[in-house]
């Protein structure tokens, strides 16, 4: 048999294609194909690490829609935007919307879409009359064309999308549907149904957990239950590999860490939270204040696609309390810093991996770290208040967010509610880490299928069975 993946941007290169998924697929003797948009660099990471595993690669044409294409395909997303804040009754889903304009013709574009997404919003059938729309400007398209005439040649047995919000795979899919090829995608990530950035539809889609099936098959009603997998995600397996794992000494002697003192692991949000160095700057404050012989040291990790220098001041004030572990995430191309010139290398899993081993507790702003830890069973302090007066980025905002919701009656994080309580709500976390969040392994399992480490496997075996099946 023969899959086809595709992998539009790095981001899903580490979760999937580093993973034993791969693996998985070759050993049930799958021919795997790649389709990517990702640079040569990391194609040349990907063959040295999978070997003859992947016996070709292709690239994922380049697809530029109509204007009135895209003006449809915004429109959409705003419309269900809107109606998911309706049907879920939360409104922080509308800040998903990217108002932001760079140009006069962007400027009007989005104010469009707002327009008309506004109307079709009012009926849901509205909405998918659009989009059946969208999906026959994609399938006219001369891209789809082109891209039709490869899959006839190739001839695979499935396709499958690693993120479904790359809007440059739906000629493939678009393509796939025609020629009756059987496709689906993964939902890369927990938060990602709501935010109504899934472009195309599928024959099935493969989700973390119970809960986004629910919420899958909610807000997207003319998907059949029956087509909505609960897989996982793989992701977290590298945790149970020894092979990832360092001594605590060996870890901290690279980058000049204390072994004999506690850590503290200060993860940090893209751009899109702009108080990040601020909340840094306040942990340090707090905890230089300690006395030196029970002072953690804080270990800082920056979010993967965030290259901006806001840290360099914080970093520079504290250099015998803060040690940098920057990720390790490349850029192909300086001129453009975008998600496909992004992307991380295979040694990025064991720095996270022993950031997350030797760290005793992890601080952060809502991050989906508070799982990584957690599957270590290790405490997570989620910050809880807003570093800057009369802003309009509110902290409360974060947490009303849709994927928040599934905390609700599970103690599972401890909370900083002021730049005071650092001291106090760290300490009590290294000193009594079972009373700070002790419901955070209901909270994982809540979220993500257990046992983490078979999601490749699952994921898998659902895709052999979909491909034998008459």
């Amino acid at each position: 048999m023969k899959i086809v993946l595709l992998v539009p941007d790095g981001v899903a290169v580490r979760n999937y294609i580093y993973s034993d998924f791969i693996k998985e697929l070759h050993q049930a003797n799958f021919e795997v194909i790649l389709y990517h948009q990702i640079p040569a660099p990391a194609i040349l990471e990907i063959q040295n690490l999978q070997g003859d595993i992947i016996s070709d690669y292709r690239i994922i044409p380049n697809f530029k829609e109509g204007f009135l294409a895209r003006i449809v395909r915004e429109s959409c997303s705003y419309a269900r935007l809107l109606f998911n804040s309706k049907k879920l009754h939360n409104k922080t889903i509308l800040q998903f919307w990217n108002s932001k304009s760079s140009s006069t013709r962007r400027f009007l574009l989005l104010r469009i879409s707002e327009l008309l997404g506004y109307c079709i919003s009012k009926r849901y059938s509205w909405i998918l009359k659009f989009e059946k729309w969208y999906d026959s400007a994609v399938l006219a398209n001369s891209v789809t064309k082109l891209v039709e005439a490869e899959l006839t040649k190739l001839n695979p047995d499935y396709i499958l999308n690693l993120h479904q919000r790359a809007f440059n795979t739906a000629p493939i899919i678009a393509a796939a549907k025609k020629l009756n090829i059987k496709n689906g995608t993964v939902i890369f990530s927990w938060d990602n149904i709501p935010k109504a950035r899934l472009v195309s539809r599928y024959d099935s889609y493969f989700v973390w957990s119970d809960l986004m099936k629910s919420e899958l098959n909610k807000l997207y009603s003319e998907i059949q239950i029956i087509d909505i997998k609960v897989v996982g995600t793989p992701q977290f397996e590298f945790y149970f590999k020894d092979n990832f794992q360092l001594k605590k000494e060996d870890f901290f002697k690279i980058y000049n860490l204390n072994p004999n003192k506690n850590t503290v692991c200060f993860s940090a949000n893209d751009a899109s939270s702009p108080y990040e160095a601020k909340y840094l700057e306040d942990l340090c404050q707090e905890i230089s204040k300690i006395e030196e012989e029970v002072r953690p040291q804080i270990l800082f990790r920056r979010c993967p696609v965030d290259l901006s220098n806001r840290f360099d001041a914080v970093i520079n004030k504290y250099p015998d309390l803060l040690f940098p572990i920057n990720p390790d995430w490349r850029i192909a191309s300086a001129e453009q810093n975008t998600f496909t010139e992004i992307y991380p290398s295979f040694l990025d899993i064991g720095l996270l991996v022993n950031t997350v081993l030797h760290s005793d507790v992890v601080v952060n702003l809502g991050s989906t770290m508070v799982h990584d830890f957690a599957v270590y069973n290790k405490p997570c302090l989620y910050l809880n208040y807003d570093p800057v007066e009369n802003s309009s980025f509110k902290v409360k905002d974060v947490f009303d967010f849709q994927h928040f919701r599934s905390m609700q009656n599970l103690n599972a994080v401890g909370w900083i509610n002021s730049k005071e309580e650092f001291q106090d709500k760290i300490q009590r976390a290294i000193n009594n880490p079972e009373n700070t969040g002790d419901y955070r392994m209901q909270w994982l399992q809540k979220i993500v299928k257990h046992p983490l480490q078979n999601n490749s496997s699952t994921l898998a075996k659902e895709i052999i069975t979909l491909c034998t099946s008459v």
